[in-house]
Parts: C-alpha cells; structure tokens; sequence
C-alpha cells in the first residue's frame, strides 16, 4: 500500500450509492461517474495536476464505460495536456492488465455490488477464480502515493460463509483496511 510509513493512511474509500448492472453493461455507471468526476478534479487543479494518475478496475466492461466517459470530459476541458501529455500518462487499466504499472495515485473502481434488487453476488469475475487473490495483490499495490477506491458496497456486504474463495476474502479485507 501508498506511504506504509505514514501515521495517516493514503489509502481512502469513497462509498457510491450505485448499481452493478449485472445481467446487462455488467458495469456500475454512477461509480464510474464518481471516479472520472475526481480524475477531471485533480487534472484541473494545479497543487494536485502534476501527480501521475492509474485507474484500475474490476472488469473490462467498466474500464470501457471510464475511457469512453473521461475521454470526452478530458476533450471538453482541454485536459489533455495535463492528462497524456506527461512523464506518465493517464491510464485506464483492468484487473487483469494492470501489471508492472504504477502511478501516484491510483483510482480503484470495485464496479461489483448490490444490483437493483439490492442482491450482491459473490461473483467477481476472475478473483473468484484460482489466484484471484494474487490479481488482487497486484491491482492494490500499484499506487506510490495514494490510493482511493471507489465501491458500491462495504466490507460488511460480503459474506464469507457463502464462498471459500481467497480473492474474495482478500477483497472483503481490503474494503475493511479501506473504510477504516
């Protein structure tokens, strides 16, 4: 994790009241509208605009649902400069292409939570598969100095006696080390 030596955690967690539309985008809209909202807020103001800026997400799904929304708020801005044309780039990645990039601040977008029936599936694409774990590990280390996750549901949302998979258990604890 970002700054382990700090007294105050660079590790923070911005609850969205959204949906996960899972039978459908299979994305979760006004998260990743929470989450490009804060990337359009930084890019615009100067203290925080030379930070390099990741955002990773669960799925590709939302990853696409970013890019298309943060790519027309960036043009009609005129962000670009202080977006891609730097040292390092603006990136939207996904769980599973993440790896071996690292930025100042990562915006992670968990996009899985309660659907409109309020229902949270323990499906979390390939976390729940064998090693989802180590995907996990390495989406939440990928930031020097900040991390802020972006989530529809709580640590408490998810219940381990219904599954005995180690990439959900280490997202349960992540959101738990988030919200505290």
């Amino acid at each position: 994790f970002p700054s382990p030596n700090e007294l105050n955690s660079k590790v923070s967690f911005k609850y969205v009241d959204g949906v996960y539309e899972r039978g459908g985008s299979k994305c979760n809209r006004k998260e990743g509208d929470a989450l490009v909202a804060e990337v359009i807020a930084r890019l615009k103001d100067p203290a925080q605009r030379g930070q390099s800026i990741g955002i990773v997400t669960f799925n590709t799904a939302q990853q696409n649902y970013i890019e298309n929304e943060l790519n027309k708020l960036i043009h009609r801005y005129n962000l670009e400069a202080a977006a891609y044309e730097c040292d390092e780039p603006l990136f939207v990645k996904n769980l599973e292409n993440v790896q071996g990039d690292e930025r100042d601040v990562i915006l992670f977008s968990v996009c899985y939570g309660p659907d409109r029936s309020g229902r949270v599936s323990l499906n979390f694409g390939p976390l729940n598969q064998m090693g989802g774990w180590r995907r996990l590990n390495v989406a939440v280390s990928r930031a020097r100095e900040e991390m802020v996750v972006f989530s529809s549901m709580t640590s408490a949302m998810i219940n381990l006696a219904k599954t005995n998979s180690k990439g959900v258990a280490g997202l349960k604890a992540f959101l738990e080390f988030a919200e505290k």
